[in-house]
């Protein structure tokens, strides 16, 4: 989806964290922007993914990244040490996003911020919805309602900046278009920051 590494304004020298990272195009991307004396992890729970993503570190030589194996919610990171948390599209597949947000708030350091894309709905997803597998193929089945989204965020301790509609992003199969007709489904950046005199337990 692109645009949250454009709002993560990465700065050369920070820590970055990738919550489902797959086969790590976003973390390579964000240690170009950190340089050689930032750091990168990728987090992700799919052994093929990380694998992957491992091999491609070492054949371009992004010696600054590095993979860890977990779910996104009890990511293996020290807490209050990043400067950053980035996400692509991978949030909205997990059942318990209040404890995802809440991680990310304990992992940031104060000051930090959050910078994901991920998918979001305008209205309540229907129960027959929610258990469609093809909508969880097309990373909608999780989606949670805008609001209730803000309100995780902002429950969790952080500040939420900035929540924009990315209308470029198109669903492709006819039960994903559907949903996004019925129940506003539709793909959003967000930012949220840490406050600087925030220490969150």
């Amino acid at each position: 989806m692109g645009y949250h590494l454009r709002m993560a304004a990465i700065e050369a020298g920070e820590l970055v964290v990738d919550l489902g990272s797959g086969s790590g195009m976003d973390a390579f991307l964000a240690a170009q922007l950190a340089g050689a004396e930032g750091e990168v992890i990728g987090i992700d729970m799919t052994d093929e993914q990380l694998a992957k993503a491992r091999r491609l570190a070492e054949r371009d030589g992004y010696a600054s990244v590095r993979f860890e194996k977990g779910y996104i919610e009890e990511a293996p990171v020290v807490d209050e040490s990043v400067d950053v948390v980035i996400s692509n599209g991978v949030i909205n597949l997990c059942d318990d996003k209040t404890a995802i947000f809440r991680k990310i708030a304990r992992m940031l350091k104060p000051g930090g911020r959050m910078a994901i894309s991920d998918i979001v709905t305008e209205r309540q997803l229907a129960e027959a919805s929610v258990c469609d597998v093809n909508l969880w193929a097309s990373c909608i089945g999780g989606a949670m309602q805008e609001d209730d989204y803000r309100r995780a965020i902002e429950e969790a301790g952080l500040e939420l900046r900035h929540l924009q509609d990315n209308p470029q992003y198109h669903f492709i199969s006819d039960s994903a278009q559907g949903a996004t007709k019925t129940f506003g489904v539709k793909s959003a950046f967000v930012l949220a920051t840490k406050s600087s005199g925030s220490r969150i337990g």
